[in-house]
């Protein structure tokens, strides 16, 4: 697919900051103008969440400012126009990352209790996240193995910290 008319379809059926994304994106690895792209590397560059995050991560304040919207619902749209589910694989991974390997002195260590709180209540939301998304629960019976270490540190971490 040339990319000049993918872009130009994401102009014309999407929201302005869904083609600003995109553009941004593209714009970044190819000569626009001129570069033709097979559908699936295309699919692939958008729908990879953490691939979508990192390449647009120099522009998260524009996103926020400008279009007052974040990142998860220009990801939507984009999974929409290839015909993906949001919900998926990347995302798992992604948050996975975000919960695994977490350090329980981290959280002690923070001397003001609510400050120390509310860290501890965004990693609890971060590990209530994945298990309430769709890609989880479809796959519940392979995945949770992965959440055993992040939920046991939870609990940990909410008894010493004499959070219950």
């Amino acid at each position: 697919m040339k990319l000049s008319m993918f872009l130009e379809d994401i102009k014309r059926n999407q929201e302005e900051v869904v083609y600003y994304c995109c553009n941004h994106i593209l714009s970044k690895k190819f000569d626009i103008s001129n570069d033709t792209i097979e559908n699936e590397v295309l699919k692939d560059l958008f729908v990879n969440y953490d691939n979508f995050t990192k390449a647009l991560n120099d522009s998260a304040g524009i996103i926020y400012k400008r279009y007052e919207t974040e990142l998860d619902n220009v990801y939507k749209t984009i999974c929409k126009v290839f015909n993906e589910e949001f919900d998926n694989a990347y995302v798992f991974n992604y948050r996975m990352a975000r919960i695994t390997n977490q350090e329980p002195r981290q959280f002690l260590d923070i001397e003001d209790k609510d400050t120390q709180e509310t860290v501890i209540q965004k990693f609890e939301d971060k590990i209530n996240a994945v298990l309430e998304s769709k890609y989880y629960k479809e796959n519940e019976v392979k995945l949770s193995q992965n959440l055993i270490i992040p939920q046991k540190t939870l609990e940990l971490i909410k008894s010493a910290a004499g959070i219950y």
